[in-house]
């Protein structure tokens, strides 16, 4: 009867962690694919930002209506989660992003900002997808080169803003990012530690798709401009 009763946990627990994983997945692929609207730059429709408070709403909002930036924090989550470097992954990228902030408003151009911040989506969920990845390192190191890619298009929303707004974005757009980041890295570290790594993979290949979907847009815009 013991064995009977221990084998139904175990077949419950395994059943549980299934549940979770799927719901994992299909809740990142639900976030991911909802009909946002195409404010990725301009969280206020256009406006600079005239107000502290408007500063750090539009802050707030640019990683979050910009599916590319969300899909991307995401990715640098869960990616940290399964990374010996951990949370310093993210950390190096928030940073970055601020710095890529600075190069748009010091007006120091950046090549092919949207296919690289697309292409960007694309290689961390390919990254995530995989079993054995690089070095942590190197991931620090592509986390901190795509950051500076994603914060230049941040700073589209920002330029030509009053200090105070501006402080107020990037205090904004830092504590947002941060927060994606961790939340994704909590979630990934809780699956991994059940066993459930896989459930990180089928993330990635959600992600791909983002990305995916992404990059052939801003081809096709260089390609074919409006």
């Amino acid at each position: 009867m013991n064995y009977r009763v221990a084998g139904l946990r175990s077949i419950g627990a395994s059943f549980s962690q299934k549940l979770l994983g799927r719901g994992v997945v299909g809740a990142i692929a639900a976030l991911l694919l909802l009909p946002l609207p195409s404010l990725a730059h301009h969280p206020l429709g256009g406006q600079v930002p005239a107000t502290f408070a408007e500063g750090f709403l539009s802050g707030l909002a640019h990683p979050v209506i910009g599916l590319d930036h969300l899909a991307f924090v995401v990715a640098v989550g869960l990616l940290a989660a399964v990374s010996t470097w951990g949370i310093a992954i993210p950390v190096a990228f928030v940073l970055a992003a601020m710095v890529g902030t600075g190069l748009h408003l010091a007006e120091i151009a950046l090549p092919a900002v949207e296919l690289v911040v697309a292409g960007s989506v694309l290689g961390f969920g390919v990254l995530l997808a995989l079993r054995h990845r690089p070095q942590s390192i190197v991931l620090t190191g592509l986390a901190v080169l795509a950051g500076l890619f994603h914060g230049f298009a941040y700073g589209e929303a920002i330029f030509g803003s009053e200090p105070m707004p501006l402080v107020a974005y990037l205090v904004g757009f830092t504590a947002v990012q941060m927060g994606i980041a961790i939340a994704a890295f909590w979630v990934g570290r809780q699956l991994t530690q059940r066993s459930t790594a896989l459930v990180v993979q089928r993330a990635g290949l959600v992600i791909c798709g983002v990305g995916a979907t992404f990059l052939a847009t801003a081809l096709l815009n260089g390609l074919l401009p409006a």
